[in-house]
């Protein structure tokens, strides 16, 4: 197997394990050797693992004590940063995989590319390893899937639906060659890195500093889905305003459960909808 190829699988495993390992030792373990494939494939230099490396110092510190004022504000605004650098791929000294290149998943579909990109992927892993808290038993599983459940529907149904309506996309079931890919990637590269960033990171944050009312909830779940929406406006106006009302679902989902996996779950949920039962990623105009 291509050094490459190796160094992304061992960093989704890394993602994957943070739930189910309560001490972090296994997960970075995992990562490291991760960045180490990572530089020898050439998929960072010395700029980019530095980078990984500030993002894991910041993080590590940032969740586990508590801090002066001026420097807790300091290491939040390096990883609003960190998270922007990443979502509008303008991080330095990463050489991400392409692994799809305009692809047509349906005849009417406009083209279709996939990256898998391990600077988003790696801050993701980050801020889901030091910020969200493990769940320890039994019952709070069952009663994350309980909420996945819940609010899965009612998000699919409205942001497909209009999708749907605005013409957007149309029915079309299919099972597209490059499944397991995209849900190796759609999972742990993307819904992970931006329910990280966008909800247990600055949701989270937000939520802490004001207080668990209902107001205070409802402020960070705004902020947080404008901020959502804000890095999908390369696709548009109309893409920016349907990611809105998704990170609305998203937020709703955090703040229920208080669970990031929930809301990850939901995100992942509703991408595997769209992409098996209706255009992907939307229609050609």
């Amino acid at each position: 197997m291509p050094l490459s190829l190796s160094a992304y699988l061992i960093l989704g495993l890394a993602i994957a394990s943070v739930p189910f390992i309560t001490q972090p030792r296994v997960p970075l373990a995992l990562i490291a050797l991760s960045l180490i494939l990572a530089v020898i494939a050439g998929i960072l230099n010395t700029t980019g693992l530095l980078l990984v490396l500030s993002w894991a110092v910041v993080s590590a510190f940032l969740f586990k004590q508590k801090h002066p004022v001026w420097l807790y504000y300091v290491m939040v605004a390096l990883l609003l940063l960190a998270g922007h650098l990443v979502m509008k791929h303008e991080a330095p000294g990463f050489h991400n995989l392409q692994v799809l290149s305009d692809v047509k998943t349906s005849p009417d579909a406009v083209p279709y590319s996939l990256y898998l990109n391990f600077d988003k992927a790696a801050l993701g892993f980050l801020l889901f390893l030091f910020a969200a808290p493990r769940m320890r038993s039994a019952k709070e599983w069952l009663r994350s899937l309980r909420i996945t459940l819940l609010f899965f529907i009612p998000t699919a149904a409205v942001l497909i639906g209009a999708t749907y309506a605005a013409g957007l996309v149309v029915l079309d079931p299919k099972l597209v060659s490059f499944l397991p890919v995209w849900m190796f990637a759609n999972l742990l590269f993307t819904c992970v890195a931006e329910e990280a960033f966008f909800r247990q990171f600055i949701m989270g944050q937000i939520m802490e500093k004001l207080g668990r009312s209902f107001w205070a909830g409802t402020a960070a779940l705004v902020i947080s889905s404008l901020h959502f929406a804000y890095y999908h406006l390369e696709g548009g106006l109309p893409y920016a305003a349907f990611s809105f009302v998704a990170g609305l679902f998203y937020g709703a989902t955090f703040w229920k459960s208080g669970r990031v996996e929930a809301a990850i779950a939901v995100h992942f949920l509703v991408n595997l909808t769209h992409i098996l039962f209706f255009t992907y990623p939307m229609l050609a105009k």
